[in-house]
């Protein structure tokens, strides 16, 4: 049997302390990596894509962009004094390349990214939810996605281990008031395509005013023009 599999590494050297969005305070993280895999009957035989990195919150074991340290780091590096300076320049250098390339990156990636997150919430999707995301990427950013986009996208953003609200915590610093106003949009719209939200779902939406950094009045206008996107 082939399937797609990931393999998950943890450097024992980039490790700290930062200010966990989900505790709400400062916990210790540690940057893992992982990298998706095809599988021959759960044996790992041929790497299909590149690492890719996340913070992994050590009390929560919530994960989040590298570029939640950029703006949340608390302390040095826990590592060996010996190491230190060379560690610290590292990740300090990677989390620089990946940030600046994020601040460029357009906003329909991070739309594509947000609807993924909120379609794989709750391990579950549905053709509903397929026709509704499609249709409100295509409204949003006036181009087309196939199904094989999107797969591609829920994909990989489990391979990252993010979750919805994690993606939020980042994505806030990069992205403008309206921007930040049609993600809310798109992560109604597609939670709601079946009818119904489910508990997991419904935490990150009334989360995602907080994250995002919105008043309840921008929340509220959002959520009522969601359905804008729907026609």
């Amino acid at each position: 049997m082939i399937l797609v599999g990931t393999m998950n590494w943890a450097s024992t050297r980039s490790r700290g302390l930062f200010r966990c969005p989900q505790c709400g305070d400062t916990q210790q993280f540690r940057v893992r990596a992982s990298r998706p895999f095809l599988t021959l009957y759960f044996i790992p035989v041929l790497p299909i894509g590149g690492l890719q990195h996340y913070v992994e919150c050590r009390q929560c074991k919530n994960s989040y962009e590298p570029e939640i340290l950029s703006a949340n780091m608390a302390t040095s590096h826990l590592s060996t004094q010996a190491g230190r300076k060379g560690t610290e320049g590292d990740l300090s250098d990677a989390v620089d390349k990946r940030r600046e390339g994020s601040m460029r990156a357009p906003f329909a990636e991070d739309l594509l990214k947000v609807i993924a997150l909120i379609m794989v919430e709750d391990g579950h999707v549905t053709e509903d939810e397929i026709r509704v995301a499609r249709l409100i990427y295509e409204n949003m950013v006036k181009q087309s996605i196939s199904r094989d986009e999107l797969g591609r996208m829920c994909a990989f953003v489990q391979q990252q281990r993010l979750s919805t609200q994690s993606f939020l915590a980042t994505a806030r610093d990069r992205r403008s008031l309206e921007e930040k106003l049609m993600l809310i949009q798109a992560l109604f719209g597609v939670a709601g395509a079946d009818g119904e939200v489910s508990p997991r779902r419904l935490t990150a939406l009334i989360k995602a005013q907080q994250l995002l950094e919105l008043d309840e009045g921008e929340f509220q206008r959002a959520v009522a023009a969601a359905d804008q996107w729907l026609v």
